[in-house]
């Protein structure tokens, strides 16, 4: 993550300028990828010592197979690059792939967003009310229309938390991040200009 002036140097939040000129950009955890693929590469490599060139066949059917494993350990890694990367630049706040300006936020969606419970809260909270309570939200729930993804995708990916903003038309998005507080001050700076 980081978070600094026009330059992107990362230099800190006291030393960014307001406005356009706010860059902060969320990066994304790669250890997992990164085990992964070195474990099935290793593999790989050990299974081609044992079978090339003899049963080269054999081994390209081992390499295939890798492949997909490697595909289906990183799917979710992969589709939070593709939909949840987070960018602020030139007042523009870009999710996965989709972009909106940071002023079209309201600065009391977002000084409310820092009241959100966090998903560990709400689930403290849920966890601790009565069967008529809980029947009682679900209800409320139901009536109101629940925000829109931004980036795209169908769900917060595990690991990630999420805050929910309105757009000066009205609109509800829900943004999914690993550092809720970062990216509220990194927006609440942006949106002050």
């Amino acid at each position: 993550m980081g978070v600094g002036g026009a330059g992107g140097s990362g230099a800190g939040a006291s030393t960014a300028s307001y406005g356009q000129a706010v860059v902060y950009e969320e990066k994304l955890p790669r250890r997992w990828m990164i085990a992964t693929t070195v474990v099935l590469a290793a593999w790989v490599a050990y299974q081609a010592s044992i079978l090339l060139p003899e049963d080269s066949t054999v081994w390209f059917v081992i390499l295939g197979f890798s492949g997909l494993i490697a595909l289906a350990f990183n799917a979710v890694p992969l589709s939070k690059r593709i939909y949840h990367r987070i960018h602020i630049r030139s007042g523009q706040l870009t999710v996965g792939r989709e972009t909106i300006p940071v002023e079209s936020l309201t600065v009391d969606a977002l000084r409310e967003a820092r009241d959100q419970p966090t998903d560990a809260e709400l689930a403290a909270s849920l966890a601790s009310r009565s069967r008529e309570e809980l029947a009682e939200l679900r209800r409320r729930s139901r009536a109101t229309k629940p925000p829109r993804i931004m980036g795209g995708g169908w769900s917060v990916p595990m690991g990630m938390d999420q805050i929910v903003v309105e757009t000066a038309q009205g609109d509800s998005l829900l943004i999914a991040t690993h550092h809720r507080g970062a990216l509220l001050d990194a927006l609440m700076r942006a949106r002050q200009a």
